[in-house]
Formats: C-alpha cells, sequence, structure tokens
C-alpha cells in the first residue's frame, strides 16, 4: 500500500469523514448516517484461496452502522489507478463479509444450542462498498461484473447471469463537493484541482476560513495528493507550539509555485527564442551563400568568355569539378 492510500485511509477513517463521504455520495447529503452511529470493524478478513488454503484479505476501511440496532457493514476501497479486477474484488470483499457475517451467527447458535447451523429465520447484514478513485486518467471500466465477462459466444445466457455493480466515485468526475459538510469538501477540492494550480489557488482564496480549521490530517492528505513536499516544508515553518497558521503555509506554497512557473516560463521562452534564432540563421546563411556562389559562377563565366573559351563555360555548369578547379586556378 503506497503513502497515498495510507493517508487518505487514515483520513477517511475518521467517523464523521466517512459518515460525510456516505452522506454526501449516496444520499444527495442527506444526514442518513450519523458519525456516532459508527463502529470500527476488523479490515482484515479470513478467507480461502482456490485449493480451499485459508487465507487474509485486508480491506481499507470497514465500519458497522448501528442505528438502535446493528444496521449494515459499509466500506471504503480507495484507488489511484485503474484496477481492472475491481468487479471481482468487490464481490470477493463483500461475499467475505456476509460469510463472517454468517458464521458468527452459527457460533453463537452453538453456544447457546450446542449446534452450529443457520437457521430460516437468521438474518445478516447488508454491505455496500464504496470504491473512491482519485487518479488522473478517467474510470472508464469496469463499472459493472459484465465489463468484464465475454459473452461473445454465450449470449443465451447474458439473462440468467446476475450482474454485480461497483460503486465507482470518481474524485474529478463523480462528487459534488457542495454536498459535504466537514473538511472533506475541501480536501476533495483540492484534489479535483491538483493538476491546476491556478485552479487551486482560487479555490483557496474563496475558502480561507474554511482552510484556516483545517485539521493537519487534512493537509496531510492534500500534501501526498499533490506530490508538494515544499507544502509541508511551510507547514512545519509555520508551525508554532503544535499550532498551525495553514492560510500562511498555503499562500507561502503559491507563491513559490507561481516563481517556479515564471521561472519556468522565462526558461522555456529563451530557449524557443535561441532555436528561432539558430533558424534565422541558417536561412540568413542559406541565402548569403547562394548569392555568393551566384557571383562567383557569373565571374568565371565572363573570364572564360573574355579568353574564348565557350565550350568551358557548359561544362563548368554541369561539372562542379572542373568548375572548382579553375576557381582556384583564377582566384575566385
Amino acid at each position: 500500500m503506497g503513502k497515498k492510500d495510507i493517508t487518505l485511509q487514515d483520513f477517511l477513517g475518521d467517523p464523521y469523514i466517512f459518515a460525510d463521504l456516505f452522506n454526501g455520495c449516496c444520499f444527495g447529503g442527506e444526514q442518513v448516517i450519523h458519525a456516532e452511529e459508527l463502529s470500527p470493524l476488523d479490515s482484515v478478513q479470513c478467507t480461502k484461496d482456490n485449493r480451499g488454503t485459508p487465507g487474509k484479505r485486508a480491506r481499507d476501511i470497514k465500519k458497522l452502522l448501528y442505528c438502535q440496532s446493528p444496521a449494515a457493514v459499509l466500506a471504503v476501497e480507495n484507488q489511484e489507478y485503474t484496477d481492472y479486477r475491481m468487479a471481482v474484488r468487490c464481490m470477493r470483499y463483500d461475499a467475505d463479509e456476509y460469510e463472517r457475517q454468517i458464521k458468527e451467527i452459527m457460533s453463537r447458535h452453538k453456544e447457546q444450542d450446542g449446534i452450529s447451523y443457520f437457521d430460516e429465520e437468521d438474518r445478516i447484514l447488508p454491505v455496500l462498498t464504496l470504491v473512491l478513485y482519485y487518479g488522473r486518467d478517467e474510470w472508464k471500466r469496469p463499472r459493472t461484473l459484465f465489463d468484464v465477462l465475454d459473452f461473445r459466444n454465450a449470449q443465451a445466457f447474458r439473462g440468467r447471469i446476475p450482474d454485480y455493480p461497483v460503486q465507482i466515485l470518481s474524485v474529478r468526475t463523480d462528487i459534488d463537493i457542495e454536498l459535504f459538510r466537514t473538511e472533506l469538501r475541501e480536501v476533495m477540492g483540492i484534489l479535483q484541482r491538483a493538476d491546476d494550480k491556478e485552479a487551486m489557488r482560487r479555490f483557496f482564496d474563496e475558502n480561507r476560513q474554511a482552510f484556516s480549521r483545517m485539521t493537519e490530517r487534512g493537509f496531510e492528505v492534500i500534501i501526498c495528493s499533490t506530490n508538494s513536499r515544499k507544502l509541508r516544508k511551510y507547514i512545519l515553518k509555520n508551525t508554532e507550539g503544535g499550532n498551525v497558521d495553514m492560510c500562511r503555509a498555503f499562500d507561502e506554497w503559491m507563491e513559490d509555485c507561481r516563481k517556479e512557473g515564471e521561472a519556468r516560463g522565462i526558461k522555456i521562452g529563451e530557449e524557443r527564442g535561441r532555436l528561432r534564432g539558430e533558424k534565422r540563421g541558417e536561412k540568413r546563411g542559406e541565402k548569403r551563400g547562394i548569392k555568393e556562389g551566384e557571383k562567383r559562377l557569373s565571374q568565371l563565366i565572363l573570364t572564360l568568355g573574355a579568353e574564348g573559351r565557350t565550350a568551358d563555360i557548359l561544362r563548368v555548369a554541369e561539372d562542379a569539378s572542373l568548375r572548382n578547379r579553375l576557381y582556384r586556378k583564377y582566384g575566385l
């Protein structure tokens, strides 16, 4: 797991941020899920491979939603790059969680009744997994299991096989940050503008008050997502007594980015100017060379004509070797 994934996982693990993500992305901003109703669950799930060998599979974040009684299992998977196995991965994650719940119920029956079983009246909690994609390229597919199934020779089965949709949330295209109520709004706003520092600056200026209250955890996500070591340097520089002047740190970083952009622009401009100058020089030299060559040939023709060597005049026009010998002979 990379540093970006770890940092984002730590940030989203906060119950208030986690609830805000689901409320904003799944319920149009309606406060259906509350932080107080969330309890962490072990993200390591027991599973078996194709041979039946026991193993473990780790999810990024998994929480239990408790509304007076257990209501659902909510999970988030962070992705920086497109994974064409994602539909199958999510199926496995969710199936493993359902299997965990069944085993837990069977174990409870065994403790109470001395027999391990899953009864007709037993129920397991629904599982909802969101895939938060924060990569640069567009996530085109897969968005469902059918996106990776080959039906070319099995069209008759298409209507019989159940599909499995994947809840892909692309930070850049699928998320409306105005539906968030925590600092998740500012963090996602910066991630959406990560490739455009001028747009980032404007977004920061428009939301200075919100950024002034941002936690170090939120800024850590911004630092990792923008690949900016200098922003970390400015945060450390503006930390005093455990408090961070985030606005000043961000201002200094953006000013530094502006100067870098100007320096880069000047360098590119100088290089383009040099190349254009070379091309102009080449053209001028070529024109001068042609003009001087024509002048030498004209003088040679006049000299040969004065000596009555009219036959050689036609030869020098076609024979470069003869022409050069005569140039040397007459000092032209």
